[in-house]
């Protein structure tokens, strides 16, 4: 269950398939988003991330990082909806893979903004939602190249530095960093350096 800052509602997540649910303190439900993954067998697969907007959440399947915005709402159904932001894999898991929160997202100080990040390989990607223009959904990598190769657990992770647009990322075991930009302004302005 999450939370929302409507009190009279809370968001059911089926962090295995995917499904989300609005939950009404009076007992009514609705189903937002149908599931994703329909054999899906992986508590913590997908999980859902809090924006500014108060009726918007993003979904992240945190295997193939894929995302969705989603939309609960007071209105009615016709105001609910799940599209989706990203809806290519990222990475391709094999039938045997343990992964575990391989795709993380991390809220910016643009409400419009999260940073998309994979943790085994540190590949980078700008996310953008709207409430008003669904058309302008944008998943953008900030980076094309993996950092590391053939790796399998969660290594990468990202700090903010004094620019709103600007970030850390760290190689929390080899203490690698570099450098990096997202942008409103477009692709010139998205861009990682290593930091020396």
């Amino acid at each position: 269950m999450y939370k929302t800052r409507n009190y009279h509602n809370q968001l059911r997540l089926n962090t295995k398939t995917g499904e989300v649910q609005q939950i009404q303190d009076d007992g009514q439900s609705w189903t937002i988003c149908s599931a994703r993954e329909l054999l899906g067998d992986t508590a913590g697969r997908f999980c859902l991330y809090e924006t500014q907007n108060m009726w918007t959440f993003i979904m992240l399947d945190t295997y193939t990082g894929k995302n969705w915005q989603v939309q609960f709402s007071v209105k009615g159904e016709d105001y609910m909806f799940a599209i989706p932001i990203n809806r290519h894999s990222l990475a391709f898991p094999s039938e045997d893979s343990k992964w575990t929160n391989r795709f993380q997202m991390f809220a910016t100080q643009n409400m419009w903004t999260f940073v998309l990040l994979d943790s085994y390989n540190g590949k980078l990607w700008q996310v953008q939602y709207s409430s008003q223009d669904l058309d302008n959904l944008m998943c953008i990598p900030i980076n094309d190249r993996e950092l590391v190769s053939d790796n399998e657990e969660c290594i990468f992770s990202i700090q903010p530095l004094t620019s709103m647009y600007q970030y850390y990322l760290i190689n929390d075991n080899t203490g690698d960093m570099w450098k990096f930009q997202w942008s409103t302004k477009g692709d010139d302005y998205r861009w990682i350096e290593r930091f020396r």
